[in-house]
């Protein structure tokens, strides 16, 4: 995707989205950006770690 490229995604009340074919592209391009280690670098050995707790997004 070239930068500064938006992609739309609607959701219904339960945040499940509504246009699929938006979804699959940023699903497609974020897994992409997951696997190079250049894009994105996760260098957590243990994502159960208690100095991660301020990173991680809390459902109640």
């Amino acid at each position: 995707m070239p930068p500064g490229t938006c992609v739309h995604i609607e959701v219904n009340e339960n945040n499940v989205p509504s246009n699929i074919s938006e979804s699959v592209l940023l699903g497609s391009y974020l897994g992409v950006i997951a696997k190079d280690p250049v894009l994105a670098p996760l260098s957590f050995p243990d994502w159960r770690n208690k100095g991660l707790e301020p990173f991680k997004k809390k459902k109640c």
